[in-house]
Parts: structure tokens; C-alpha cells; sequence
């Protein structure tokens, strides 16, 4: 295949078809022309066709035009020379005059040669740069019958977009000759190259072997034009080359035929196709317009000309055809110009209140510019970049603001920010970061937040001993210099803080931690932290709950900054595991929001996993899932790396996914954590993912479940928490052990809690181990228990943890015979399960609830017996008509609209018993029988019981 056939199959078949027709006839000529933009292959396309058209017994004459300064005729004088047989000089010496009119010479030419009556061929290349005389003489020659067969092949060049291109400005008006010519010709265009062309042209032209996804790469810089694939492959030839060598080769802008496209160019043009490539794609033409120094008006010129030359695509807002040519405008303008270019874009979009990472990829290849306004859009931009989820590019951002001159503090703060960055990223790059900053610093403050940040990245890469290294480092470099004891104190207390979520080895061999948080209380920072430390102490004691919600207040980080969303976590984990669930939520928000999965840094998980605490023990499982899947990516990732608490994360993702119903999603979530694996880091984050193994396992497998359960408790006794409020692992699995018959062991574990959560003290934790005691017990003695968990319950924010109760109350009240409790406490356990998106707890109520529906209806008949409409009869007997109540009076109508609970509490109150009354044969509060009471008199439009003889019969 000719090279100019590559990927022109199309096209080449088209033009057979013209030269078939001008063979067949000798009426007027055949007249096509070739489209494209410049380098689209129209010459080669052309060569080839004049070429088998030679081979086909075709007489051919072809000319490129030269330009405007050609001589009257020249191109036609060209043609008849080829005709004429042995001259290869023009015809006649009056070419230099406008009539020099070449008929007579052009019938000679035709009957010249050994075969007059063969087929013509005339190829004409360039058609916009052929001189207008020889254009006026092509056109008469269409329509005028020639005396061979003959067929005009012309090319020109396509401006503007598409199949809508319009002739060149140089073929003059639509009137002109040329304009004429080309509007009656069949018009062939030449699109880009398509992909799976690309490496027969590559192999071809530049002896380059191209891939599929290298093919796909040069399809996308070039568009599929063969001039700037040569251009683009020429530095490759004989090789295969990778993808980010061809994104090298087009980034340098050091390509071969540059000239070809910006040579033409005026000056204005030029400028503006300058200003265009330094604010790249999508720049504003008044922007556009004021970098290169033009007026509106003179851009809008140059943008004309930039378009007639196929290098801007025709269309607004400014953009190249192809990223090559951007690369190539760039790439011609010299080292020092480019800077300044892209200073003043900067600066120019800056003002113009653009999006911060416009501006700031103007500063970024600039260079350091020494400007407080620089520094600051840089900052702006890669936080963008960070909230985008693209990390990388966010500490791209960060190094150039290194490069300006900062003061020590901004440049700890950036140098920290970008540590975090990479600790996402690339963790070793981060530690190696911190490190250097940390031995090259001097002043002591400078030295402990170094410090500090090296340990917060070491100990989220689960490397606790290093960590704790790093900060007795500090404290002894510390130790030798005159300081402020707030610096030491500081480096204690982060040791303690990862101490706490370090194997249980280390934790043992640290510092004893009562000497440092019996410190008298401190301001700032420092203060704060050790309000935490002494919060988060408090609850693993588990004695002083007004005290750890005390020092949890004092702990709450103010403002944003580093370090705050640790002490968020501390602090409202501390609040919730003291009850003050309500005065957590409104602390949720301190935190920075998170969207989709594209958070970065640490800090920027912490707060979605902070309110999804607080939303688990609202037992909110739809928001607390909602809340958490955003970010369960990040969380895998940092779980692989080893930090602790996205352990914690992981377990609480899938714990409340089977308690949703999701079990075989909280699986997976555990294995592609690795979360399921038998033998796990012996830490307290463990324990959560043994819990969380637990709950997907109770199910399936009790055994399993209460060893992990177990493994649990193991894991923090030696921890020294005995708090249920920290993980309730033994209520837990008391419950699993009664299901399983196992009343005496589920009662020790039950008692043992209950005793720990009456001396913490919050309804949560005293009514879960109220509920798991009444499990181990039997008849009257597990009611009654149940009841006094349902009922402390109440008071608790855990709605899932009293929809649980309340199940198992109902159940053992209709085990009992007792079917309107049963049926009242089912009820309501079945819509706090539906609230918090408990599909199994809902499922178990529902089929609680099945048998007593048709025993609930005796109950809420009028005379406690089974009415007429209710009680079964045989089939074909009607039902009778309503009977009036004996003495004469009907039932109320509005009876109807009674809810069933209504209803019960009705017939009591006209029974004559008191609220209390009811409240005990119903096992409920005195509150909701006033409530339902009041409802009914609303309904029924009466004022109290006085009026209840008027609207039940008294017989």
C-alpha cells in the first residue's frame, strides 16, 4: 500500500471512482477536490492517485501552486509542458502578460503524444496558492467539453471545523474563480488518522513500532494527523517507544516542523497563539487578548488567521486543534519569554478572581517569585487539589511553595502538610521528609512539632516503636536547651496517646501515665491534650463518668489546625462512651466535611469517622453506613498500612453492615482488610475487629463469634479497660450464650458487666447489661428483668439497643400468655427497628408478631369476645346485621379509629383502673398511657373518662 494510502481507504476508493467516470465519457470534466487540514495527507493522497492513474493508461500532469507571486498562467503553462512530449519548458514567451490566454497551446498538448485520445489527468496540489489566471482558465475548462476524457484533481487546505470548512481567504470571495471552482467540485475531506491506523503510518514513515495503548497516545496528542505524527515520532525512530516517552517528546515542544505551521503567522497572530498556548485550553479571548499585548479587536483578527491555519479549532472559548500544536507554540517561545508569559497569566487571572489552580499553574512553572499572593494562591490550590482527591498534583503544589522564601513557622506548617500528603501517598517519602527537617532544625519549638508530625506518620504506618524513638529523641535534644516545660509535656503526651493504640507490649513498657495526668491543667495546646489524655483515662477506668465528660469538653480542639481532628476523635469518643451522645453530634461538624472517596490526608477521615460513632450509638445504622462508605477506600488503604485507627473504622463499617442485614458485604469489608485473619496484631484496635468479626458471625456461627467475643475481653482487661461503655463484649456474647443454652456462663459474664456499668453510670451501658442478664434467666425473673431493660433503655440514646429489648420482651410476654403487652411491646420494637435500619431485628419481630394478630382481635373487641365480623363461620352464612349494645345504645363510631393500643388502654380506663394501673398490667411507662389516653379523648371527641359511658353500652 502507498503511503499516502494508509488509512485513506475511503478516500482512494472515491477518487477511483472519479477517474472511472472521466474514462466512461467525454462530456464535461470530472472535478473533485481534497480537504484537510495541513499535514492531513493531501499531497501523498494526491501522488497516489496521479500514480495509478499513470498506470492505468492515463496521461497526467500535476502542479503544486507556489504562492501570490506567481506569473499569469504559470500553473497552466506547467501542466501543457508535462503534455507536451520531450519539453519540460513552458510554451510560449507571453506567459508574463495577463491575455496570454494557453488555448491554443493546451489543444496542441492534447493531440500531441502517441495516444490523443487517452484520458487526462490534471493534479493540482495547493489549489490556494495557484495564480487567479490559472484558476479562471481551470474553471472555463469544467465546463467547456474537453477533447479527451479528463479529470481535474484539486487540494486545499480545510479551515475551520469540519465538513463546514470554507475555502481559503486567498481563493478570494464565493464569487471568485477559485471560489466558483471549488463550489462545484465533489469535495473529498480528509479526517485524522484513525487509531488502528496509526501504527502502519508509524511503521512507514518513521520505522517506529506502536502498541495499542501507544497508538491510542499518539491518536490523542497528534488528532491523527500524519505531519505531526512524523513530528512527534522522529526522536523515536527505530524503537518502541513507551507512553510517557511520547508525552516527554510532546511536552518538550522540541518537535521538527514547527515552522510549517507558525512561519505563515503574522505578528498579531503569532502573539495571540503565544498568549493562547501559555493560558492553555479553553483561554478567554479577552484574556488571550491582553496577554499578548492586543486589543479585542485585534485578537478577534488574529484568532481569523490562527483558524484559517488550522491551528485553533473554531470555536470559543480559544483552544488548539491538537495538544501537539500547543506543544509546539510553546515550545517556540524562548526560556526567559515563557516565564514572563506565564508571571503576567498568573497575575492577569489572579485579578480576574479565577479558580486557584489556574492561577497557580502559571506560579508553578514560573518559578519562585518571592510574593506574598503567590504563596498564598499556591497554598489555596492545593487544597483544592487535596478536597479533589488528587494527591499528588496537591503536593506538586506544596514543593513550589517551599521554594519561596518562609519563615520558619510557615515553612514547619507546609512542610508538615506535605508530609501528610505523602503519607497517603508515599509513606517512606514522608518519614525521609520529617526526618531531614527534624535533625536540620534548631529552634526547641521547631524541633517538638517535627517531632511530633514524624510520629504521627511513623504511628500511622504502624511503626509505634519508632515513633515513641523519635519522641524520647526530642525530649533528650530538648532536655539540653532552655525551653518551655509545655514542649516536653507535649512530647509525653503524644507518647502516651500512641502508647494506647500500640501492641499491649509497649504499652506495658512505657512511662507509667498516672504521674503525667495528675499534672495541674494547662492552656493552649498543651492543656487541651492533656484534657483528652485525662478523658480518655477516665473512661477506661470506668468509676468517673462526670469527670471524663468534664475533661472531654476541655479537650475539644479549637479551631482547625493540626492535631485537631485527633483531639476530636478523644473527645467526643469520651462524650459518647459518658452518654453525652446529643453533646457529641454538635461537635461533628468542627470537622471538615468529606465527599465521595477522594479524601487525602488523615485529618480528613477522622471527622466522618467521629460522627460515624456518634451516629452508631443513636443506633442510626443508615446514616452511620452513609457516613462511613465515602471513605471506606481510604480506610482499606491506611488498614494495609497499619494504622490503628482505621482499623477501628474498617470494624465499624462492617459491624454495622451485619447488623443491617449486609452480612455478606461486612465479610468481604473484613477480608480484603485482612480483618478476618485468625491471629491479629495483639492491640486495642484489634478488639473492635473481633467485635466486628463477632456480629458477622452470630449468625451462622455462635461458637466462633463468642471466641472472638472472648478474645476481646482478653485484649482489654490487659489493656486495663473494664468499661462496657468502651465495647460491651461481654453482654454480647452472654446473649450468644444464653441463645445457646449456656445460662450460667452468659449469667457471669452478664453480672460482671452489670456491676462495671452501674458504677459508670449511663443508661446505655446498665440497660444492654440488664438486657443480657434477663437472657440467662427464666419465667417471671427474665420478664421482670427485660422490663427493667427496656425501661432504663428508654432514657439511653441507643434506639437499636432498646428495639432489641424491647423484642425480647414482647417475645417472653407472649410466651407467657400475656398478648396485648406482647403485642404492644412488639409493635414498638418493630418501628425503632425500621427506624434504625435493622432489617434482621426488624425481620424476628415481624414473625414474633405473626400468631398473636388473630388472638389480639379478641382482645380489642368491645366485650373481650370474639364479634360477629371477627369469629369464624361456616361458609355461605351471612353475617348478620350490627346488633345495638345491650340498653339500647350502639358502640361509638369513631371506635374504628382507635389505634390497638388506644383501644386496650380505652377498655381498661372504662374498667375503671388507674394510669398506674394500666401501666403495670401493660409493662409500660405512666407517660405513654397518658399519652395514648389523650390521643383517644382527641379522636373521639370527649374530655375525659366521665364521657367514656357515653361511648362504650353499659350493659
Amino acid at each position: 500500500m502507498a503511503l499516502g494510502e494508509i488509512g485513506r481507504r475511503s478516500e482512494t476508493a472515491r477518487l477511483r471512482a472519479v477517474l472511472e467516470r472521466s474514462r466512461r465519457g467525454r462530456g464535461a470534466a470530472a472535478l473533485v477536490v481534497v480537504r484537510g487540514e495541513p499535514g492531513a495527507g493531501k499531497s501523498a493522497l494526491l501522488d497516489a492517485c496521479g500514480a495509478e492513474a499513470s498506470a492505468g493508461g492515463c496521461r497526467v500532469a500535476a502542479v503544486r501552486g507556489t504562492g501570490a507571486g506567481e506569473r499569469p498562467y504559470a500553473a497552466v503553462h506547467r501542466l501543457i509542458a508535462q503534455l507536451r512530449p520531450g519539453d519540460g519548458q513552458f510554451v510560449a514567451d507571453r506567459h508574463c502578460a495577463p491575455d496570454g490566454d494557453p488555448g491554443p497551446e493546451w489543444a496542441a498538448a492534447v493531440r500531441a503524444g502517441s495516444e490523443p485520445e487517452a484520458p487526462l489527468v490534471l493534479c493540482v496540489d495547493d489549489v490556494a496558492r495557484v495564480d487567479s489566471w490559472s484558476l479562471r482558465w481551470l474553471l472555463d475548462l469544467s465546463r467547456t467539453v474537453p477533447p479527451a476524457p479528463l479529470a481535474v484533481v484539486l487540494t486545499d487546505r480545510m479551515c475551520g471545523a469540519g465538513a463546514r470548512a470554507v475555502a481559503a481567504p486567498t481563493l478570494g470571495s464565493a464569487h471568485a474563480p477559485g471560489g466558483v471552482l471549488l463550489t462545484g467540485a465533489e469535495s473529498i475531506d480528509l479526517p485524522g488518522l484513525r487509531t488502528e491506523d496509526l501504527p502502519a503510518a508509524a511503521a512507514a514513515r518513521c520505522r517506529v513500532v506502536l502498541d495499542a495503548r501507544t497508538a491510542a497516545v499518539c491518536g490523542e496528542l497528534t488528532g491523527g494527523n500524519p505531519a505531526l505524527l512524523h513530528a512527534l515520532l522522529a526522536p523515536h525512530a527505530d524503537r518502541a517507544p513507551t507512553e510517557d516517552a511520547l508525552r516527554a517528546t510532546a511536552a518538550s515542544g522540541a518537535l521538527t516542523g514547527a515552522d510549517r505551521w507558525l512561519a505563515p503567522l503574522g505578528a498579531p497572530a503569532l502573539a495571540l497563539a503565544r498568549a493562547v498556548a501559555v493560558l492553555g485550553g479553553g483561554a478567554e479571548v479577552a484574556v488571550s487578548a491582553e496577554l499578548a499585548h492586543l486589543t479585542v479587536e485585534e485578537a478577534l483578527a488574529a484568532v481569523d488567521q490562527l483558524v484559517d491555519a488550522c491551528l485553533l479549532a473554531n470555536r470559543t472559548p480559544l483552544a488548539f486543534r491538537h495538544p501537539l500544536l500547543e506543544a509546539m507554540v510553546l515550545g517556540s517561545i524562548a526560556a526567559g519569554t515563557r516565564t514572563a508569559l506565564h508571571l503576567r497569566a498568573a497575575a492577569l487571572l489572579r485579578d480576574r478572581q479565577a479558580e486557584a489552580t489556574s492561577v497557580a499553574h502559571h506560579l508553578l512553572a514560573t518559578g519562585p517569585v518571592g510574593e506574598e499572593w503567590a504563596k498564598r494562591w499556591l497554598r489555596l490550590a492545593a487544597r483544592q487539589l487535596e478536597r479533589e482527591g488528587r494527591p499528588h498534583d496537591a503536593a506538586r503544589y506544596r514543593r513550589c511553595v517551599l521554594r519561596e522564601p518562609l519563615r520558619p513557622q510557615e515553612k514547619l506548617a507546609l512542610r508538615r502538610e506535605l508530609a501528610e500528603l505523602y503519607a497517603v501517598i508515599d509513606p517512606e517519602r514522608a518519614v525521609h521528609l520529617l526526618d531531614e527537617a527534624r535533625c536540620e532544625a534548631h529552634p526547641p519549638g521547631i524541633v517538638v512539632e517535627y517531632a511530633l508530625a514524624l510520629a504521627a506518620v511513623l504511628d500511622g504506618c504502624g511503626r509505634s516503636e519508632d515513633a515513641v524513638t523519635v519522641l524520647d529523641d526530642a525530649a533528650v535534644r530538648l532536655g539540653r536547651t532552655p525551653h518551655d516545660g509545655s514542649w516536653q509535656l507535649r512530647l509525653r503526651l503524644h507518647k502516651a496517646f500512641i502508647c494506647r493504640r500500640a501492641p499491649l507490649w509497649l504499652a506495658r513498657a512505657a512511662d507509667p501515665v498516672g504521674p503525667l495526668t495528675g499534672q495541674a491543667p494547662r492552656k493552649g495546646v498543651a492543656g487541651r491534650e492533656l484534657a483528652a489524655l485525662r478523658a480518655v483515662r477516665a473512661v477506661d477506668a470506668g468509676a468517673d463518668r462526670a469527670a471524663a465528660a468534664r475533661y472531654a469538653r476541655q479537650g475539644l480542639p479549637r479551631g482547625e489546625g493540626c492535631g485537631s481532628a485527633t483531639l476530636l476523635w478523644h473527645a467526643c469518643g469520651a462524650l459518647v462512651a459518658a452518654g453525652e451522645v446529643a453533646e457529641a453530634w454538635t461537635h461533628c461538624g468542627r470537622g471538615r466535611q468529606v465527599s465521595g472517596v477522594r479524601a487525602g490526608r488523615w485529618d480528613q477521615v477522622t471527622p466522618a469517622l467521629v460522627r460515624a460513632t456518634v451516629l452508631r450509638a443513636r443506633g442510626d445504622l443508615h446514616a452511620a453506613d452513609a457516613t462511613l462508605t465515602p471513605v471506606a477506600d481510604r480506610l482499606l488503604s491506611l488498614v494495609a498500612a497499619g494504622h490503628p485507627l482505621a482499623v477501628v473504622g474498617v470494624s465499624a463499617l462492617a459491624e454495622v453492615r451485619a447488623l443491617r442485614g449486609a452480612t455478606d458485604s461486612a465479610r468481604s469489608l473484613l477480608a480484603e482488610s485482612r480483618l478476618d485473619r485468625h491471629r491479629l496484631p495483639w492491640r486495642r484496635d484489634s478488639a473492635y475487629a473481633l467485635a466486628a468479626r463477632a456480629a458477622v458471625h452470630e449468625s451462622d456461627d455462635p461458637g466462633r463469634a463468642v471466641e472472638d467475643l472472648l478474645a476481646a475481653g482478653r485484649l482489654l482487661d490487659e489493656a486495663g479497660v473494664r468499661n462496657p461503655a468502651v465495647l460491651p463484649w461481654r453482654s454480647r456474647a452472654a446473649r450468644i450464650l444464653a441463645a445457646c443454652g449456656e445460662r450460667a456462663q452468659a449469667a457471669a459474664l452478664a453480672g460482671a458487666e452489670l456491676a462495671d456499668a452501674r458504677r459508670w453510670g449511663t443508661p446505655e451501658s446498665v440497660g444492654t447489661a440488664w438486657h443480657a442478664l434477663a437472657l440467662s434467666e427464666t419465667g417471671e425473673q427474665r420478664i421482670g428483668a427485660l422490663t427493667e431493660a427496656t425501661g432504663v433503655l428508654a432514657q439511653s440514646s441507643d434506639r437499636l439497643q432498646h428495639a432489641a429489648a424491647q423484642a425480647a420482651l414482647g417475645a417472653e410476654l407472649a410466651a407467657d400468655g400475656r398478648a396485648e403487652a406482647a403485642r404492644a411491646e412488639l409493635l414498638a420494637a418493630l418501628q425503632l427497628a425500621h427506624a434504625c435500619g435493622a432489617d434482621p431485628l426488624a425481620h424476628r419481630v415481624q414473625r414474633a408478631l405473626g400468631p398473636l394478630r388473630a388472638r389480639c382481635l379478641e382482645a380489642f373487641a368491645p366485650s373481650g369476645a370474639l364479634s360477629a365480623a371477627a369469629r369464624p363461620r361456616p361458609a355461605g352464612e351471612v353475617a348478620p346485621a350490627a346488633v345495638p349494645e345491650p340498653g339500647g345504645h350502639a358502640a361509638h363510631p369513631l371506635l374504628d379509629s382507635l389505634t390497638p393500643q388506644e383501644r386496650k388502654i380505652l377498655h381498661l380506663a372504662r374498667d375503671g383502673y388507674s394510669n398506674r394501673d394500666i401501666a403495670g398490667r401493660l409493662f409500660v411507662a405512666v407517660r405513654t398511657v397518658e399519652f395514648h389516653l389523650s390521643g383517644a379523648y382527641r379522636k373521639l371527641g370527649i374530655a375525659g373518662r366521665r364521657e367514656l359511658a357515653e361511648v362504650f353500652s353499659a350493659g
